[in-house]
C-alpha cells in the first residue's frame, strides 16, 4: 500500500530560512536591515538569525557594513549571470545593454514578470558617480511601475484580475499610482497602446526611468522589459523624452530580434 508523503516532511528549515533571509532584502526595496529586523522578519531568535548570517556572510553572500548592518554581497550577482547563462543568454544581448548604457550614461536593467511581481534579472551599473541600487533578484509590485505595466501587458484582462483577485496592499507612491485593479487596468491598456513608458519620479521619488518590452515576435508576448534609470536631475525632460527614450526602444527592438522562444534567457 502507497503512504502519501506531504511535501512539507521533505523541508530543510535551515536552507528555507537562509534563502528566505536574502529574499529579505527584496522587500520594499531593502538595501540593509539590522540582526533584531531580520529575526523578526522571519520569526525567528537572534541566535538564529546570527548564525543564518554568519554562514552566508562567509560564503560571501551577505556582508556587514561599519553599523552592523546586513547586505547583500556581490555573490548573489554571481548567481543571476549564472541563471542568465543557464537559460541561453545571448552574449550579444549583453553588448546591447552595454551599448544602451554607454549612449545614455544611465543604470540599463532587465526584468521579467513572476506573479504580480516584476524581478530584475540584470543590471549594468552606468559609468560615473551613480550606482544603481537595483540588483539581480530584487523585486517590486508590477502595478506600482511602468516596467510592471508593460509585462502585465501581455496578460487578458481577466488573468490580471485573476493575479490581484486577492490583492488588497495597494500602495501609493505617486498619483499616478493604480489605487485598485480597475485603475489598473487602465493603465495596462494605456502601456499596451506605447512602445515605451516613462516614469518621472512616479515610483522612487528622486529618479526617472524609462522602459520598453522585449518581445516574443512569434507570439507579440512581452517577454521582458529593458528599462534605464538615472537620478531625476540628469536631463531635463524635454531631452529625455525627445532623444533618450527612443535609445531604450531602439534597444529593446534589438532584443526582440535576438530573443529564441526554443531557448529562453
Amino acid at each position: 500500500m502507497s503512504i502519501a508523503l506531504s511535501d512539507d516532511k521533505y523541508m530543510v528549515n535551515s536552507l528555507r530560512n537562509g534563502l528566505l533571509l536574502m529574499e529579505l532584502f527584496n522587500d520594499n526595496g531593502m538595501t540593509e536591515m539590522s540582526l533584531s529586523q531580520i529575526a523578526a522578519s522571519l520569526n525567528i531568535n537572534k541566535s538564529s538569525a546570527y548564525r543564518l548570517l554568519f554562514t552566508l556572510e562567509k560564503m560571501g553572500y551577505i556582508k556587514r557594513d561599519s553599523n552592523k548592518n546586513y547586505q547583500l554581497d556581490i555573490k548573489v550577482v554571481d548567481l543571476s549571470y549564472s541563471y542568465l547563462s543557464s537559460t541561453s543568454f545571448k552574449q550579444e544581448a549583453y553588448a546591447v545593454m552595454e551599448q544602451l548604457k554607454n549612449d545614455t550614461g544611465t543604470a540599463v536593467h532587465l526584468f521579467t514578470l513572476d506573479g504580480i511581481d516584476i524581478v530584475n534579472l540584470q543590471n549594468i551599473q552606468p559609468s560615473g558617480n551613480f550606482i544603481s541600487s537595483i540588483l539581480p533578484g530584487l523585486r517590486w509590485p508590477a502595478y506600482a511601475t511602468v516596467i510592471g505595466q508593460i509585462l502585465l501587458g501581455s496578460l487578458s484582462d481577466d488573468e490580471i484580475r485573476q493575479r490581484y483577485n486577492d490583492f488588497t496592499d495597494w500602495k501609493t507612491y505617486s498619483d499616478a499610482t493604480p489605487k485598485d485593479l480597475e485603475e489598473l487596468l487602465e493603465a495596462v491598456e494605456h502601456a499596451r497602446k506605447k512602445q515605451h513608458l516613462t516614469s518621472w519620479q512616479k515610483f522612487n521619488n528622486d529618479m526617472i526611468a524609462c522602459a520598453a518590452p522585449v518581445k516574443n515576435r512569434a507570439s507579440n508576448e512581452n517577454i521582458y522589459a529593458l528599462s534605464i534609470s538615472c537620478p531625476v536631475d540628469t536631463f531635463t525632460r524635454d531631452y529625455f523624452e525627445q532623444h533618450i527614450t527612443s535609445l531604450v526602444v531602439e534597444s529593446a527592438n534589438k532584443l526582440s530580434k535576438i530573443y529564441k522562444p526554443e531557448s529562453s534567457w
